[in-house]
């Protein structure tokens, strides 16, 4: 019931609404919730130590919500890599999608996922509103990999395959090998993009109906606290070092440019951000690394979007503030008005700096009718800020404007708030 709730909840929403709404969500849970992400922070930073306590606790959470036909899938696989005779009978189906990524891993079609609806389905063009799989995707992904990668990769299977055989491979058996393997690599590809919508409702019951603190404490710190960054940082001094392997660097690689990809196409990051932390930081590689990220993005920007909530937002006595700023709403419903509000705020020292789109969505969250555009009284409010000697000119509008904003100054400074 609540999985069907939420999909109904979100059919029409855009995943930039999707996002800014969980956004809301978790910033409006860690306003109630400090002492529960303070001890988040500090297994993080004990993560440093040696202490992997906290790392458990997520690997346990990930197993908890993975589905059963995923257990399954990756149980075959396992038993394949292992001994392939050892399956060669088995026909186990592991999810109603079998024949649609069969298409999508031999015939290179492509597989639409709505994460809305939970609707997977085949398409013949990407569409804006899903996520879309395909097998070209990952190919090139493959053949973007570092060199360095890829000779390690190649030399751990040789490897394997070599104290199996009892000998090394030839040259066509090599090749032969790169094949099943990418094959292998494909299908879990695939298989896994396609459990993620089962994935995930179960992940959202866990957090949301079960009320797990562990998924909101990771959303935050990654999202709004520069976690990747804070991440990237530790695995410097613990993956890369005169006791590090081939391994653990490329680990390492992988996951810096993960970390500054995801960062910057998500907007938790900027790469005013990765750069201070490349510039400060005493690791070699993770200044190279860092930069040679930067240099392979694509970004416009990457500014965090701001989505502090009023209760973030306001100083001193909030409950008072937010009765204060219902009662100007109900005597001032015009959207433009917001403007003068803002500004009276501003002026009797009751809001943190921020701009005009981030109080407009707070506030919209604690009014009970919507409050109209925001462009309006955004433009107004800047006009305010640059010329505050406005206020005294004899045109209408603005001695109106005195008029709201001198009245609830008043209301902002009585003592009571």
């Amino acid at each position: 019931m609540e999985k069907s709730l939420f999909r109904i909840n979100t059919f029409k929403m855009t995943e930039k609404d999707n996002r800014m709404s969980a956004n809301k969500a978790v910033r409006e849970w860690k306003v109630g919730h400090k002492r529960e992400y303070d001890d988040f922070k500090r297994q993080v930073a004990a993560i440093g130590k040696g202490d992997l306590s906290l790392l458990e606790r997520i690997m346990t959470l990930l197993n908890d919500c993975m589905p059963q036909d995923a257990r399954n899938f990756y149980g075959y696989i396992y038993k394949y890599i292992g001994d392939p005779d050892s399956v060669k009978n088995d026909q186990t189906a592991f999810s109603q999608y079998d024949q649609l990524a069969a298409e999508c891993i031999f015939n290179h079609a492509l597989i639409s996922m709505n994460f809305s609806t939970g609707q997977i389905e085949q398409t013949n063009s990407p569409r804006q509103d899903c996520t879309i799989i395909r097998t070209d995707d990952f190919e090139q992904t493959v053949l973007s990999m570092p060199q360095s990668m890829k000779c390690f990769l190649n030399d751990m299977c040789r490897n394997l395959v070599a104290d199996g055989v009892g000998g090394q491979l030839t040259d066509d058996e090599q090749d032969a090998l790169q094949s099943i393997g990418l094959l292998v690599a494909k299908t879990v590809y695939v298989y896994s993009l396609l459990f993620v919508p089962e994935y995930l409702d179960r992940l959202y019951k866990r957090t949301i109906i079960d009320g797990d603190a562990l998924a909101y404490c990771i959303y935050f710190f990654v999202t709004f606290d520069h976690g990747l960054s804070q991440m990237a940082d530790m695995f410097s001094h613990q993956m890369v070092g005169k006791h590090s392997s081939c391994f653990t660097s490329e680990m390492f690689r992988l996951c810096i440019r993960s970390f500054v990809g995801h960062s910057l196409t998500n907007k938790s990051e900027t790469k005013e951000s990765w750069e201070a932390l490349a510039n400060n930081t005493s690791n070699d590689d993770l200044w190279k690394e860092v930069h040679l990220a930067l240099r392979d993005s694509h970004t416009h920007g990457g500014q965090q979007k701001d989505s502090r909530t009023l209760d973030e937002l306001l100083i001193g006595d909030t409950e008072a503030v937010k009765s204060r700023i219902l009662d100007y709403l109900r005597e001032n419903p015009q959207a433009s008005r917001l403007a003068y509000l803002l500004y009276a705020l501003r002026q009797t020292g009751k809001i943190q700096p921020c701009s005009y789109i981030t109080f407009h969505r707070a506030v919209q969250s604690l009014s009970p009718k919507p409050l109209g555009g925001p462009d309006v009284p955004q433009k107004r409010f800047h006009e305010l800020m640059a010329d505050p000697k406005l206020l005294d000119s004899k045109g209408k509008k603005w001695q109106q404007a005195k008029s709201i904003i001198d009245h609830w100054q008043a209301e902002f400074d009585k003592k009571d708030i």
